[in-house]
């Protein structure tokens, strides 16, 4: 099949759909399909994934977002930069020869729904989030077809465009993500002490990731330093809380962790803290934790639930909870034999997400939608 993998943000940032898509990318090619990926103009660098990158400029969502009648219109905004990256896209979208023009968000719909107009391609919608807007829904509904990254969020679509897409969870690289020995030096890098039970966050930082949370439950945790992998917006306010707390040096702020190093920090700690109250539709670091045999203790939100097998790999707790949220991490820290027990189990639930069982399932919405 001639697939083409349309989404803006996949070139031009970091973050969990835009690994998606170069991933998705990688594994279709091995599989002999042609794959283009289309986005924007960006710094990001292209990843070796087989697959061919077309990059077309755009007007930022920051420039809309300073015009005073957008300024609150985050939806607006978003859909007016991807229509302008659209604009410049279109011509490639509609002379590729696609069999499929698969979409990451409904902004999206229209340059598709038209190149399929004067292509022939089959549309396909992926959802992973509630990126809405007026409009969206008559768009959707002309869509061939539609997968959500968990049934969490194809009950969310459902409710909101009156069908319910094909479940197809985001997948992990088990080549990359599984079970290694610890960094020896690890705790010595980073000045930590030598029996200090250590905590993990992996995320992009903004306030509804629920990091605070994690920060507001370690005067509960005895000892335990809180690792915080990642960057973003809420940085500076998190660093706050914990210095106001006294806790600024029992939570480090590693920054952006690069992808293959991340194994090693899942591989070197006690547990993964998943805290997210808001937009968490699936969840690919408790995933990839657990790949790597971590235990998880997760908020019961989202996607959550489906991704952390309660009590096997995991626990869950309240969202927006510390007292909950410690009582849990203090269970798992005073019983290393059920922890370990966890541990041993996790790779093996982890395995279903794994990009084979994946793209068999993405494959097989491909081919039913051009009746092959």
């Amino acid at each position: 099949m001639r697939i083409a993998l349309y989404n803006l943000t996949t070139t031009t940032k970091i973050g969990g759909v835009e690994s998606f898509v170069w991933d998705l990318a990688r594994e279709l090619v091995k599989r002999g399909h042609a794959v283009d990926i289309l986005g924007g103009v960006g710094p990001r660098r292209e990843l070796d994934t087989g697959a061919r990158v077309y990059t077309f400029p755009f007007i930022s969502r920051r420039f809309w977002q300073a015009l005073p009648p957008l300024r609150r219109a985050y939806a607006e905004a978003k859909l007016l930069e991807r229509l302008t990256m659209a604009v410049a896209a279109l011509p490639a979208l509609a002379r590729g020869n696609y069999q499929i023009i698969h979409l990451q968000k409904p902004y999206d719909l229209l340059p598709a729904l038209l190149a399929r107009r004067l292509s022939g391609a089959k549309v396909i919608l992926g959802c992973h989030g509630e990126d809405f807007y007026r409009g969206d829904r008559w768009l959707a509904r002309q869509a061939d077809a539609a997968v959500s990254c968990s049934r969490f969020n194809a009950q969310t679509i459902a409710g909101r465009y009156g069908f319910t897409p094909a479940v197809v969870f985001n997948g992990i690289d088990t080549n990359l993500f599984h079970p290694q020995p610890p960094d020896p030096a690890l705790r010595a890098r980073l000045g930590l002490p030598a029996t200090a039970p250590l905590l993990l966050f992996v995320g992009r930082l903004q306030p509804w990731k629920g990091v605070e949370t994690a920060i507001r439950a370690l005067p509960q945790i005895p000892q335990a330093v809180l690792l915080v992998a990642g960057d973003g917006e809420d940085r500076s306010r998190l660093a706050a809380i914990a210095g106001e707390l006294g806790l600024s040096e029992r939570v480090r702020f590693l920054g952006s962790v690069p992808r293959q190093q991340l194994p090693a920090l899942y591989s070197s700690v006690d547990l993964l803290v998943a805290t997210s109250y808001a937009s968490e539709t699936f969840g690919i670091g408790p995933v990839e934790a657990q790949a790597c045999g971590l235990p998880v203790v997760a908020t019961r939100f989202g996607g959550f639930p489906e991704v952390v097998a309660e009590g096997q790999t995991g626990l869950l707790v309240p969202p927006r909870d510390p007292a909950a949220l410690a009582a849990a991490v203090n269970e798992l820290l005073s019983d290393p034999a059920r922890r370990a027990t966890m541990a041993a189990a996790a790779p093996a639930w982890a395995a279903q997400f794994a990009w084979p069982a994946v793209v068999d399932r993405i494959e097989a919405v491909y081919r039913a939608t051009i009746g092959v």
